[in-house]
Parts: structure tokens; sequence; C-alpha cells
């Protein structure tokens, strides 16, 4: 299974984990855009989770909802409603791995040696994605292509779906986040989400379109 999904999405991957790292290293080794990064951060300090709620709504909902639209992949019916929900989901989800992310600076530290660096990447992607972070973004996206309706959403989470569509996403997300979670990690604090949002977007449309393709078969 791992290499059937990489080999469906191995450019993506690469795609984004080379735009990580681009804005990791202009972080490090570019001056002229100091003041951005501190920008950035002071921004993030100053609103808090008000920031986590609004940059995964825009990066997660807006932004891939108009690129969808753009290319004439966005299903026509019950546009504005399916914006409303994914804007709900993920305002909220936005905050929940903001506060993950200052829980785990509180148990591993905020350092960006090696071994901090393994401890968070192993307890996110091996803790929390398997039992939390994967199974109910996958739930909850496959409601909000039901349109909201519980009643239309429960009889599709079926065995097809627990045994095939969320350990691919799980397969998917391993490929995608491990290493770009390495690059989250190593910035500060105050810069760890802004670097997650960006990130998140690509990886939104590419569970978006590998899901639909997946229901249309």
């Amino acid at each position: 299974m791992i290499m059937a999904v990489f080999r469906q999405n191995r450019v993506s991957c690469v795609v984004l984990n080379t735009i990580a790292a681009a804005l990791v290293a202009s972080y490090y080794q570019v001056p002229a855009l100091a003041g951005f990064w501190e920008f950035m951060s002071a921004l993030k300090t100053r609103w808090s989770f008000g920031f986590s709620c609004a940059s995964t709504i825009f990066a997660a909902a807006l932004l891939p909802t108009f690129i969808q639209w753009a290319q004439g992949v966005l299903p026509a019916e019950g546009r504005a409603r399916r914006l409303m929900l994914l804007m709900l989901f993920w305002g909220y989800r936005g905050m929940e791995i903001d506060l993950f992310y200052r829980l785990q600076g509180m148990i591993f530290g905020q350092g960006d040696d090696a071994a901090t660096l393994v401890k968070k990447v192993a307890f996110d992607q091996f803790v929390m994605s398997p039992l939390w972070f994967v199974p109910t973004y996958v739930v909850a996206l496959r409601w909000v292509e039901m349109g909201g309706s519980w009643s239309r959403t429960r009889p599709t989470l079926d065995r097809e779906f627990w045994l095939r569509t969320c350990p691919t996403v799980l397969v998917t997300n391993w490929l995608v986040w491990i290493p770009a979670l390495v690059l989250v990690y190593s910035l500060p604090a105050a810069l760890q989400f802004p670097l997650f949002s960006v990130v998140m977007c690509f990886f939104i449309l590419v569970v978006t379109m590998m899901t639909r393709r997946r229901n249309a078969g």
C-alpha cells in the first residue's frame, strides 16, 4: 500500500516538502526576509489562537476551495454550505493543532536538536495521527461532502471506509508530514504554525482529490 500511495502522490509529496524546506532555509539563510519572519512571529504571538483559527480557515478551506473552483472541479451543488462547513471544521482544527504544538513544547521542550525533533515527529505521526487526527479529518471531510448531514454520512462509514480509505489517507499523511514536521518543529515556536498552514493548504488539495477519485470509483 505504501508504495502504491507513494507512486500516486510522489510529485505532490516532493513539491510540498520542497516548498517547506525552501521556507525554512529562507528563515535561516536569507537576511532580506528577516522582517517577514519577524512580522509572522509577532502576528502569531499577538493573536494566539485567533491566528491559528484564521490562518487554518484560509489555508485549508478558503484557498483550496478557490483553487478547486478555478480549476472547475468544485461541485456546483451546495457550494456555500460546503465552504461554511469546511470553515467551521478547520477553524476548530487549527486551534486544536496549535494547542497540540504547545503541549508538545511543554513535554519535549523547544529545542531543534535531533532527539527533540524525533520525539515530536514520532508522537505526532505514530500516536496522534492514527488515533485522532487522520480518522476525525477523514470523517469530517466525508461529512462535508454529504452536506453536513450525519444521517447521510453514517452509512458511508463502512468497512471500505475504515479498512481502505482511512489507511490510505494515513499513509499519504506520513509521506507528506513526517519530513514536513521535521522542518516545522525545527523553527521557533511562534513560526511553527505559519509553516504548518502553508503545507496544510497543499495537503488538503491532495487528499481532497484523492478521496473524490476514490468515491467516484
